[in-house]
């Protein structure tokens, strides 16, 4: 991101082969990510979290001020955020009462991701904190995927509604960037489509 060095790594001859190998499970990994929309038990444990969440927050923060945090939903959790999104539409018929209600319960689990914004910032503005929290988001999934499990990152008019908010305890000064629901992947993983890349790259010099 603006504002903070570059940091990466090299390999030369001397490098371990082993790291090698690493690293393109790696690249391989994060070319095959797709969203995952049909997520059953088992979910991440606690251990498995604990090393997703280390991985989140690598991301790229500029200031470094770690605009992020997290919230864990799974067992009664989901059933109460169902509430929380029925009682954000009251004018809402008992059909679409009853879809909101159901909503969370498509996953075992939902990581809420939050930006803790801090909209007086000198010199990081609000949207370079916004994207901070976007790839921390981003690098959850990939460590989700790289321990075995499939997410989708779901947002929409639930990440602002005001009964939603209340009932997670957010600040004033937080947002929602989105729901990540995270589980098990029912029936055969979806393919990768591979976008054409003279579409969205130019090389000049």
């Amino acid at each position: 991101m603006p504002g903070e060095a570059a940091q990466g790594l090299r390999y030369d001859a001397a490098t371990d082969e082993n790291t090698r190998l690493h690293m393109s499970d790696i690249l391989n990994s994060m070319r095959a990510r797709v969203s995952n929309p049909r997520l059953i038990q088992p979910s991440p444990d606690r251990n498995e979290l604990e090393q997703m969440f280390q991985c989140a927050v690598r991301a790229p923060d500029h200031g470094r001020l770690r605009p992020w945090r997290f919230i864990v939903l799974q067992g009664q959790a989901l059933a109460e955020l169902g509430q929380a999104f029925e009682a954000s539409q009251p004018t809402a018929d008992e059909t679409r009462r009853l879809r909101l209600r159901s909503m969370p319960l498509r996953a075992p689990m939902i990581i809420v991701s939050v930006a803790a914004l801090d909209w007086e910032h000198k010199k990081v503005p609000v949207w370079e904190q916004q994207v901070a929290v976007g790839i921390a988001t981003q690098h959850l999934q990939l460590a989700a995927q790289a321990l075995g499990y499939g997410t989708m990152w779901r947002t929409g008019d639930m990440t602002e509604q005001p009964a939603v908010r209340e009932h997670l305890g957010l600040a004033d000064h937080e947002q929602i960037i989105g729901f990540l629901y995270t589980g098990t992947v029912e029936g055969e993983p979806r393919v990768a489509d591979q976008q054409p890349l003279d579409d969205i790259v130019q090389y000049r010099g």
